[in-house]
């Protein structure tokens, strides 16, 4: 079972779980993935859930459904994933961290210092 956190809906922390998965090459480009229900046995969610996250894995292009077999990872699976992380960083991460130094009063030297 996974242990998800209240910072992030569960179907992104799903969606976030099958990024590293495509990352570390534990599912591989053009190869099937688990099935929603497995997903859903082994992550100790609901099925609509793991529906949710793989619709967001299509829309990031990342997935493709096949007939009479589930869902595949596309060929540019990794770079598609790659795309979206940096996207996030970007977007999402690094205005909060910004935000948080200048809450601490923590500057860029500081931080490049550290880095």
């Amino acid at each position: 079972m996974m242990e998800f956190s209240d910072n992030k809906p569960i179907y992104r922390q799903i969606a976030d779980y099958a990024f590293n998965n495509i990352i570390d090459g534990s599912w591989p480009p053009g190869e099937k993935i688990p099935s929603v229900r497995e997903l859903a046995a082994l992550l100790g969610v609901n099925t609509r859930t793991v529906l949710k996250a793989m619709e967001y894995l299509q829309d990031a292009r990342v997935i493709t459904p096949r007939r009479g077999m589930g869902f595949i990872l596309t060929e540019d699976a990794a770079g598609q994933v790659v795309k979206e992380r940096r996207r996030e960083f970007f977007e999402v991460t690094l205005p909060a961290l910004r935000q948080e130094m200048e809450r601490l009063g923590i500057s860029r030297e500081e931080v490049t210092d550290v880095l």
